[in-house]
């Protein structure tokens, strides 16, 4: 395992929303609720509200170097768009989308918007060196 400085070697891929989604129900992609400081029902809905409105999803940065990638950050945006493809809230209390879309699960959504929303791309940081779990956590609050 490397643990000297610089020897870590991180690669930039896209992913779109519905290919994470697919990782995560397959298990291909692991994230603990457990560790993490979820964010509130309400952070959420602007998060999903701002996706919705075509805003850029900020990096997704993930430990690749094993077969079961793990997060290192962007639990809280994953669970945010995990729960709502899987229909667990609807949005409300909107800013920036038109009143139609208020209290509206994502399966209530017209197949055009779902597909735009499943389609859209996140920047992810896969690291690709195998590493120490004192270098990950160095790295996680160095993210943070």
């Amino acid at each position: 395992m490397g643990n000297i400085i610089g020897s870590t070697d991180f690669r930039i891929q896209h992913f779109s929303v519905k290919e994470l989604m697919l990782r995560i129900k397959d298990e291909q992609l692991i994230y603990s609720r457990i560790q993490y400081k979820l964010w509130e029902r309400s952070k959420q809905i602007q998060f999903i509200e701002s996706v919705l409105c075509g805003i850029p999803i900020a990096s997704l940065y993930f430990n690749g170097s094993r077969p079961k990638w793990t997060v290192l950050d962007g639990v809280e945006r994953l669970c945010a768009l995990y729960d709502f493809v899987n229909n667990e809230f609807p949005i409300y209390d909107l800013e920036l989308l038109p009143e139609v879309y208020e209290n509206k699960f994502f399966g209530d959504f017209p197949p055009a918007v779902k597909r735009r929303f499943l389609n859209t791309f996140v920047y992810g940081y896969v690291l690709t060196t195998e590493l120490s779990d004192d270098v990950l956590n160095s790295i996680f609050r160095r993210l943070n």
